[in-house]
């Protein structure tokens, strides 16, 4: 059976949904096992473990946030050339895009471990926590190659139009991460160094999986494997040039979200409360939108190489109808029923102060959610035409920046949690204008 999904032929609505669906579930997958992952720390290495693994858990955003961006940079090119069928250039790329991978991978794990103590004195680690904490870091750092070429290569699998195989493999390595758990952590006694040890061990799996489904794929079968070293400077270059801009959004968003998430923590404990449990409800919303970028940069990207561009024109209006029928759809559910889904959250006791502002918050965010979705939508086609230093640029100005110069000039006029919500909405509107603007400028320069 076919594994690859062919983006430029058949019914628009049909692939677009073959491809979106195991996106969708391998971010809720990833969800679920960060959740399964937290609970069996926290039951077997305590208050002192979960502590030393959320001290530290930004830090690997950012290597591996920069990275995901160059794997977006070499999923946009490799998509074009398997739109077109170019075999020679495919293969080259993709060989060119593993060694990339394996190289930098190797060179932040060397980074991460020798620095590690001059990060965990940035982070301001107590004492307490310490000597966890610098055995759990040197331990993922070690490792982070792993999951910089697992990405590296899911993505390519994806540009291949097959997004079913890396959520197959998700779901294996999330099996190994949480057995490694419990036999390391709960058998072993070996705290959050075994949690460490069980991530990297099945992200080696997955890489392993990856290689030997790229392997059999035809058409970048040769006499030399995907993973013998070879770098093409041409496609480097472009890869460069493409995915760059990605990875200094990815690396730069945390920072902005951290700024506001501290000005949050700033409003009181039922606030924060209230605050995280409108996160949790959201997820779904965030998994439609995030997921429907990266399917219609694959897309686009796919049928620009073809030179299907009607076919691009119709899938991305098509799918920004889907990503934002769908998330209405979910605010309508949210707007409507906040109380009761909230208090799954609650014990009975807290549901009295903390649901009303649950319902506040939620009542005030979800008729804007849909703005979310059409900057994503947008930003994915405009991705897929090969410009990610345009969507980067607006990504930056409309959603980070603004949250930040709000945060600090507006937020000390009114100083509560409404104003920030209104932050918020305020980026959410200005994204989805300007990233609609842009594709309309950029749709009539194709083809």
């Amino acid at each position: 059976m076919k594994k690859q999904l062919d983006l430029t032929e058949g019914n628009i609505c049909k692939v677009l949904t073959a491809f979106l669906l195991p996106l969708i579930l391998g971010s809720l997958i990833q969800q679920l096992y960060t959740t399964a992952d937290a609970v069996i720390v926290g039951q077997f290495a305590g208050k002192t473990g979960l502590a030393a693994i959320d001290s530290v858990h930004t830090l690997f955003k950012f290597p591996l946030n920069f990275m995901s961006g160059l794997s977006a940079g070499a999923t946009i090119l490799i998509s074009g050339f398997y739109g077109s069928k170019d075999q020679k250039s495919l293969h080259c790329c993709v060989r060119t895009a593993n060694s990339l991978a394996l190289i930098l991978g190797i060179l932040c794990s060397i980074v991460g471990v020798i620095l590690t103590p001059q990060l965990l004195h940035i982070m301001i680690v107590p004492e307490d926590i310490y000597p966890q904490t610098l055995a759990y870091c040197r331990i993922y750092f070690g490792g982070i190659w792993s999951l910089i070429l697992y990405n590296m290569n899911a993505g390519i699998l994806r540009a291949f139009g097959d997004s079913k195989r890396p959520l197959y493999i998700l779901v294996l390595s999330s099996f190994f991460n949480i057995a490694g758990d419990f036999l390391l952590i709960g058998l072993f006694d070996l705290g959050v160094q075994g949690a460490a040890i069980a991530t990297v061990f099945a992200q080696t799996i997955s890489v392993i999986c990856t290689y030997w489904m790229l392997s059999k794929t035809e058409l970048i079968q040769s006499e030399k494997p995907v993973w013998h070293l070879h770098f093409c400077f041409e496609h480097m270059s472009r890869m460069i040039r493409i995915g760059l801009p990605l990875g200094l959004q990815g690396m730069l968003f945390p920072i902005a979200n951290s700024i506001v998430q501290a000005s949050v923590n700033g409003m009181g404990t039922d606030s924060i409360a209230a605050w995280g449990i409108c996160d949790k409800m959201n997820m779904l919303i965030w998994l439609i939108s995030d997921a429907m970028s990266p399917a219609l940069t694959t897309y686009t990207a796919q049928n620009i190489g073809a030179q299907k561009y009607t076919r691009v024109k119709q899938g991305n209006f098509l799918g920004a109808a889907m990503s934002c029928g769908s998330v209405l759809l979910v605010s309508l559910i949210l707007y409507l029923g906040a109380d009761l889904i909230g208090q799954w959250f609650l014990s009975t006791a807290d549901s009295k102060t903390i649901i009303p502002l649950v319902v506040r918050y939620t009542h005030m965010m979800a008729p804007f959610f849909v703005f979310y979705a059409i900057a994503e939508a947008c930003s994915g086609a405009c991705c897929g035409m090969g410009d990610t230093l345009r969507p980067m640029i607006v990504t930056l100005l409309t959603i980070c920046l603004l949250r930040v110069v709000c945060i600090l000039f507006i937020l000390p006029l009114y100083h509560t949690m409404e104003c920030i919500i209104n932050i918020y909405i305020a980026s959410w509107i200005a994204a989805g204008l300007s990233f609609f603007v842009m594709y309309l400028w950029k749709q009539k320069n194709i083809g």
